[in-house]
């Protein structure tokens, strides 16, 4: 992406927002390349700097839901939680052409980027920091409750449902089975994967999920979405996909995540102490299907990547999410492993699966 890739009419808009706020400039703006299905611009006016996210119809074309929800999200954040956000300056919709945020720039490396040099001693405390800021999101999506669901709740994308469950199992199938492959997102679960094992994910992943105490969540609380902020706490980024569901979605998307490398055990011992309940059994079990359904869609997400980085040449790039891809089947396994289920139920399951024994 180009420096002259955004357009007029966003620069202009943007420069509107910052004039209005004081910040005259000039701003030079830089193209942040990122795996990431908008566009993010980082602004330097010497030793300031922003970030601005544009969000594209011809990207996604529900990018004006996506923007709305982010936009309110960085808003209510900053008067009801300083810090944990980044700081919104403004925002801005062009319809049927963009939409875009200007917000506080938390550098460059994430909690993932962190963790990629990290002994065990600093992977471990990274990990506390993590769960201080799930803490810390779990406390004022509490406290504000009605306002973040009704925020989430505005549009029916991303909402956690049977329907959307199943089509996100349906659709990980197939990209495992062909990277290539770019399902609609509406398409019938059925359909598209029709030699899974309906009845056995129903009961080991859906069920479990759908009927979990439903509380505000994240709906992305990886690392990728955690920036450090000085003094150890971390910020988080990408509210777009808020939404109202079992809070276990927003466990297993941390302690899953690859660089940690949590066991098994470690991962169940860790989900426990979040549930923060004296009788645990049914939240491990609600922790594993959505461990189980993460794991199963990030491998499938790492597949598409890992192609596209075979495709452009880009080996160490391709090497990166075959490594992760190999890391979430295997989550995905040892989640299976651990669902409510008879042996022939998780045989099925992970037979269907493609590249399981990858």
């Amino acid at each position: 992406m180009s420096t002259s890739g955004a357009s007029g009419d966003l620069r202009a808009g943007v420069s509107a927002i910052l004039a209005a706020s004081g910040d005259v400039g000039p701003w030079t703006w830089h193209a942040v390349a990122a795996d990431a299905r908008h566009e993010i611009w980082r602004l330097h006016s010497g030793p300031a700097s922003l970030i601005v996210k544009v969000y594209l119809p011809a990207a996604d074309r529900y990018y004006h839901h996506r923007w709305r929800r982010e936009e309110r999200a960085l808003d209510l954040l900053s008067r009801q939680a300083p810090g944990l956000a980044p700081e919104p300056y403004g925002a801005m919709l062009a319809t049927d052409a963009f939409a875009a945020v200007v917000m506080e720039d938390l550098g460059t490396h994430s909690l993932a980027d962190r963790l990629e040099s990290a002994n065990a001693s600093e992977r471990a405390g990274l990990l506390d920091c993590a769960v201080d800021a799930l803490a810390a999101f779990r406390e004022v999506a509490s406290r504000h409750q009605g306002m973040l669901r009704a925020l989430a709740y505005q549009s029916d994308l991303d909402r956690i449902t049977r329907d959307t469950l199943q089509r996100r199992l349906a659709i990980a199938a197939a990209r495992l089975g062909d990277p290539s492959t770019a399902p609609e997102p509406d398409a019938a679960p059925r359909a598209l994967a029709p030699d899974l094992p309906w009845r056995d994910l129903e009961a080991g992943i859906v069920k479990p999920l759908i009927r979990a105490p439903r509380r505000v969540v994240h709906n992305g609380f990886s690392p990728l979405n955690l920036m450090p902020r000085p003094g150890g706490r971390l910020a988080v980024i990408d509210w777009e996909t808020l939404a109202v569901a079992a809070p276990a979605l927003d466990a297993a998307d941390l302690l899953t995540f690859p660089n940690f490398g949590l066991s098994a055990d470690a991962m169940e011992d860790r989900a426990a102490r979040l549930a923060g309940e004296s009788d645990s059994a049914g939240s491990i079990q609600v922790f594993w299907a959505a461990a189980a359904e993460r794991g199963l869609t990030y491998a499938a997400t790492a597949a598409v990547r890992e192609r596209r980085g075979q495709a452009e040449s880009q080996s160490g790039r391709a090497a990166t999410y075959a490594a992760r891809r190999r890391w979430y089947l295997r989550v995905f396994d040892e989640a299976v492993e651990r669902l409510d289920l008879d042996a022939g139920a998780r045989r099925r399951i992970r037979d269907a699966v493609p590249g399981i024994d990858g």
